[in-house]
């Protein structure tokens, strides 16, 4: 089994070693947000590090002059030596860390590729594509072929509003148009143009809305995927997976060479070991975290393992010192032989995976109001044309230990969990590259 090799940092040579790489002004100015943000944490993180032991010191049990009435003169020593440590620190040269930058989200603008705006100029275009779905039985714990919308064309229109929301009119060939808005504040949106979001809508025109969780994964800047989850509005069962498999209209080919690997469509094809790093955001884009993120899916033929192992700080969104640990292992039943694709049922988690081609869907059977619960979508990427990294990686915000490695192969992730009553928690955003297939 191959293991990566660790704790070689790359960034900080990337403009000068990727440059000819970086393909379309919006990767090139993604690259450069990237250097001044890395440049901005190392100055910040440095400056908060030596202070912090100051700080603890004024909350201990120890006896200090300054709380323990020793006098104005005492006091104001103790104002005078902090002021000189804070001073001091400011001057030293900060300190490198090996971990991807924390991104500070701004306001978005016309001019400012930001998160936002970056999910707002990718999507909002003409799209054309075709669908793939399964239909589920959540109470018999089923899955089967959807022949009422799998493998059906349609064409997507989606316009932008002032107010940052979207406008969507989706039309299927042979059927009529289904108008729908995606508001901007229900959206988390990752800054090359991917995002999730959950809304009430539907795939069929004329029929009552479903709860629908929606991922929006961008393959390359021409291509995307979108997985939707939909679930029964009134006894919140799941009812269909879908992969809307999308090109904008008008391209001519997928910059970089990243095209969907539509080939990846069972559970012997998605095996393998998957390294990469992971985003973790709050609905309200009001923090994120980058960490590390191993990725291990295996298969027998009947029996799926699937293991997920995150080395990240305790708290999420603090800068304490990192852990190691397992966050997930699970062990699932492959489906019978002879269906149209591939699904796994996890039974103690009560989920189904089901897998499209060049993609899958990781959902619960049904939503309880009372029990937390996540759903998870993915693709499969494979970027022939690269030197390096990945400047689809660069669009991610990822930064991979040690060299790149050789497979040609990739994995992007989203993973909205949610607490009881269908509160959004988190977002986590992750790319993997394949370092060990099956």
């Amino acid at each position: 089994m191959a293991t990566p090799r660790r704790a070689v940092r790359w960034c900080d040579t990337f403009a000068a070693t990727n440059a000819g790489t970086l393909k379309g002004k919006r990767r090139q100015h993604l690259a450069q947000r990237w250097q001044t943000a890395l440049a901005h944490e190392q100055t910040c993180d440095s400056l908060g590090t030596r202070i912090a032991p100051l700080k603890d010191d004024t909350q201990s049990g120890i006896a200090h002059p300054c709380r323990d009435g020793a006098g104005a003169a005492a006091q104001q020593a103790c104002s005078m030596i902090a002021a000189l440590i804070t001073a001091a620190a400011a001057l030293q040269p900060a300190r490198l860390r090996h971990r991807a930058p924390r991104r500070t989200v701004r306001a978005a603008s016309a001019t400012d590729a930001t998160e936002r705006e970056s999910y707002l100029q990718y999507n909002a275009h003409a799209w054309r594509g075709v669908c793939r779905s399964v239909v589920v039985d959540a109470t018999r714990r089923r899955v089967d072929y959807d022949a009422e919308l799998d493998g059906k064309r349609y064409s997507a229109a989606v316009k932008r509003r002032a107010n940052g929301d979207l406008e969507e009119r989706f039309s299927w060939d042979d059927d009529d148009a289904i108008d729908t808005t995606l508001p901007s504040k229900d959206v988390v949106c990752d800054f090359d143009g991917s995002y999730s979001c959950d809304r009430a809508s539907s795939l069929v025109a004329g029929t009552a809305p479903s709860f629908t969780i929606e991922t929006g994964l961008a393959v390359s800047d021409e291509a995307r995927i979108r997985v939707v989850a939909m679930y029964d509005g009134a006894t919140g069962l799941l009812k269909r997976i879908a992969c809307l498999d999308e090109q904008r209209v008008g391209a001519t080919e997928s910059t970089g060479g990243a095209a969907l690997a539509a080939e990846v469509d069972d559970v012997f094809a998605v095996a393998g070991e998957w390294a990469g790093d992971a985003t973790v955001r709050r609905p309200d884009n009001s923090a994120c975290r980058v960490l590390k993120q191993d990725f291990i899916l295996r298969c027998d033929g009947e029996r799926f393992y699937r293991g997920l192992e995150m080395r990240m700080p305790g708290d999420l969104f603090s800068t304490d010192a990192k852990t190691e640990r397992t966050l997930l292992e699970s062990y699932g039943e492959v489906s019978e032989p002879g269906l149209a694709y591939d699904s796994v049922v996890f039974r103690e988690d009560g989920a189904v995976l089901c897998i499209l081609p060049g993609c899958y869907a990781l959902c619960p059977f049904a939503l309880d109001d009372g029990k937390a619960f996540f759903v998870e979508a993915g693709c499969f990427v494979d970027e022939d044309d690269r030197q390096g990294q990945l400047p689809i990686s660069v669009r991610k915000g990822i930064m991979m230990e040690g060299d790149p490695g050789t497979s040609s192969r990739f994995l992007a992730r989203s993973v909205r969990l949610y607490a009881p009553k269908r509160e959004l928690k988190s977002v986590t955003t992750s790319y993997h590259q394949l370092v060990d297939g099956d």
